[in-house]
C-alpha cells in the first residue's frame, strides 16, 4: 500500500526520505506475532516493522548494527546457563546455551544488535500504543539489567534517523571543558527546535526543516558539540549563528 498515512513515524520517514509503502509480508509476520503470543504489537511498532523499508532505514542510519526484520520479532533468544554473575551452582562446571522468550519471560521485544553484539535493544511491551525502549548491556537473559533509552518506540527511530549524517559527516566544535555550554544552549534554545529526546542525554537542535543540526552531549566529564549542514547555503548560516566553521556535508 504506496501513501500510506504515519500516525507515530512521519517525521522520521519523510526525514529518511523513504516510501511509507506497507509490506504485505511484513504485516502477515505481525499477524503471526499476535496469534503465537496471544498480544497485540504495539501500535507504534507495528506501523513501522510493517513498512517495505522499516528495518532497511534503521539498518541504513546506524553503525552496521543488525535490525530484526518483521519476521524476526518475538522469536526465542538464547543464552548461556549459568550466568556470568559470580553465581554458579556447586556441581555445574560448564555453562549450557539456554532458549528464553524474551516476550513471555520479559515482557520485551528485542529488535536491534550492536555491531559488535555489545548491547540489545528492546521494547518494554507495557500496553502503551507507542511503548519505552530499553537497553542491555547483557545480552538478553534471565537477570540482564535494562536501563531507559527512550520514552516512546517513535522517538528512538526519528533520533536514529536524525542523527546518522551528525556522527557520520558533522563538525566538531571546541567547546569549554568541565562545563557547560551555556552561552550555546541559550542560542540553540532560542533560535532552534529541539530534536527527538532519548534517555541518554543528548541535546538535539535543529531548524530549517531539519538541514541545520546540532547535537550536545556530555561524555566523560566533557561537553561535546557537533553540527551538521545539508549543504553550503545551510551551513553557512549555521556557522554564522554559531559563531564557529561549520562545513556541509559532502
Amino acid at each position: 500500500m504506496a501513501g500510506h498515512t504515519l500516525r507515530f513515524h512521519g517525521r522520521a520517514a519523510a526525514l529518511a526520505g523513504m516510501d511509507p509503502e506497507v509490506s504485505a509480508e511484513a504485516a502477515a509476520a505481525l499477524d503471526r506475532f499476535e496469534a503465537v503470543h496471544g498480544r497485540a504489537v504495539p501500535a507504534s511498532v507495528r506501523e513501522w516493522f510493517a513498512l517495505a523499508q522499516g528495518a532497511d532505514v534503521l539498518r541504513k542510519f546506524g553503525n552496521g548494527d543488525a535490525v530484526y526484520g518483521a519476521d524476526r520479532l518475538g522469536r526465542e533468544e538464547f543464552y548461556y546457563w549459568p550466568e556470568d554473575n559470580g553465581d554458579w551452582p556447586d556441581d555445574v562446571e560448564e555453562q549450557e546455551e539456554r532458549p528464553i522468550d524474551p516476550v513471555g519471560a520479559l515482557g520485551l521485544l528485542p529488535f536491534l544488535v550492536e555491531n559488535q553484539g555489545v548491547w540489545v535493544m528492546a521494547v518494554r511491551l507495557d500496553g502503551s500504543e507507542d511503548p519505552p525502549v530499553v537497553i542491555s548491556f547483557d545480552e538478553v537473559t534471565p537477570s540482564a539489567a535494562w536501563r531507559p533509552c527512550a520514552d516512546r518506540f517513535s522517538d528512538l527511530v526519528h533520533a536514529r534517523i536524525w542523527d546518522a549524517p551528525v556522527h557520520r559527516n558533522g563538525t566538531q566544535l571546541a567547546t569549554p571543558e568541565g562545563t557547560e555550554p551555556s552561552a550555546l544552549l541559550d542560542v540553540l534554545r532560542r533560535d532552534f527546535t529541539s530534536g527527538p529526546p532519548t534517555a541518554d542525554g543528548l541535546q538535539r537542535y535543529s531548524r530549517d526543516g531539519d538541514r541545520q543540526r546540532v547535537l550536545v552531549e556530555q561524555w566523560r566529564g566533557r561537553w561535546h558539540t557537533t553540527a551538521w549542514a545539508a549543504d553550503e547555503a545551510s551551513a553557512a548560516a549555521l556557522a554564522a549563528t554559531l559563531g564557529t566553521d561549520t562545513g556541509a556535508e559532502q
